[in-house]
């Protein structure tokens, strides 16, 4: 016990600790990153926690020893409780952003301008739900990066795959509307209803990378669905060009654990985009 009183006198260990108990597991980038620590640092201090933490491949996680140690601390400190709730936080604002988004695109009329927009039949009530959305969002946002954050990490990754189209799934189902597209005619134009955007890129490059190594085979599959959508809409008549995936590729590769596993379905995703750009205008047009 005196050995382990000595290990947890240092504040940075304490928070090296701490940070592996809530989070379950850990790389070595995640705690240089999310704890803000020099590389001689923190091997410094792992160097000197390594009764208390296993390393399985490239991931750090607490041995029982460690998990006793972390427990009886918060206990003394009467803070076990408090980071028992607080670390759901981020994740519940982020379902509510959802859930507010879903309902604001009940404020979009059944029908388009000129400009091939849906039109807004409640302005004031849209832009109020639509704007707690936001905020609900970028507060979630905020939090995984002040905070620790642990559960719900499967239906994290699943809202990745629901967030572009959130606002539209409340409109009409009939013409699906995507949120991202290209319309190919004589030329290749790019349109993205602002709309769905802001959330979404909010949602893909702020929130999902704290979450997308949680899961790397759910992350492939959720990935995979968005890529085949993507090529039913892209290799059709339609004048759409779903860009969905792409983006949801783009924010996987700055997680800083994922380029190696993702790097072939990302190609794949290139090659379904500029290969529906090419089916729309050489064959169908």
């Amino acid at each position: 016990m005196d050995n382990f009183t000595r290990i947890i006198k240092d504040k940075t260990r304490r928070e090296i600790l701490i940070y592996l108990y809530n989070k379950g597991k850990a790389t070595y980038s995640d705690i240089l990153h999310d704890l803000n620590l020099s590389t001689g640092k923190l091997n410094y201090h792992l160097k000197i926690l390594e009764p208390l933490i296993l390393k399985e491949e490239e991931y750090y996680k607490l041995n029982e020893k460690g998990k006793q140690l972390v427990e009886i601390m918060l206990s003394l400190s009467n803070d076990k409780r408090e980071i028992e709730y607080s670390r759901y936080l981020p994740q519940f604002l982020a379902i509510a952003s959802l859930i507010f988004l879903f309902i604001s695109g009940g404020f979009l009329a059944h029908e388009v301008n000129i400009y091939n927009e849906p039109v807004i039949s409640n302005p004031q009530a849209f832009y109020t739900i639509y704007s707690i959305s936001i905020i609900a969002l970028l507060a979630s946002s905020f939090l995984l990066y002040t905070q620790e954050a642990k559960g719900l990490e499967n239906a994290m990754l699943f809202l990745s795959i629901i967030f572009p189209y959130a606002i539209y799934l409340n409109w009409h189902l009939v013409y699906l509307v995507l949120p991202a597209y290209l319309i190919v005619t004589s030329s290749v134009t790019f349109h993205y209803y602002i709309y769905e955007l802001i959330p979404t890129l909010i949602y893909y490059f702020g929130i999902l990378p704290k979450f997308i190594n949680y899961n790397i085979r759910l992350m492939t599959i959720l990935w995979g669905i968005l890529i085949i959508f993507g090529a039913l809409v892209n290799f059709s008549a339609a004048y759409l060009i779903d860009l969905s995936p792409l983006l949801l590729g783009l924010s996987i590769m700055t997680s800083r654990d994922s380029l190696k596993n993702y790097k072939i379905l990302f190609m794949i995703t290139l090659a379904i985009i500029v290969g529906g750009i090419l089916f729309k205008m050489f064959i169908i047009y």
